[in-house]
């Protein structure tokens, strides 16, 4: 099973007519960067979706995968962004 999380207690969240952004990147971005090699376009894959944003912390962002990894240049980019 492959799980992907990703983590900050301390951040910033922007919403605009765009769209919302964490950490000054769009949330979108943020999954679409970490998700496993292999994700084809357009399919429909099975999944269960936990999203809980709370408006306080004091930690950075961290990416955390389960059952594959991520190139580290990734991980470094997200966590430079913020």
């Amino acid at each position: 099973m492959k799980k992907l999380s990703i983590k900050c207690d301390n951040t910033t969240l922007t919403a605009n007519g765009y769209g919302v952004g964490i950490a000054g990147k769009r949330i979108e971005e943020l999954i679409k960067g970490a998700l496993p090699k292999g994700i084809e376009p357009f399919k429909d894959y099975p999944v269960k979706v936990n999203l809980y944003i709370e408006f306080l912390g004091s930690d950075e962002l961290k990416i955390k995968t389960e059952g594959y990894e991520l190139p580290e240049e990734k991980i470094e980019e997200a966590e430079e962004d913020e």
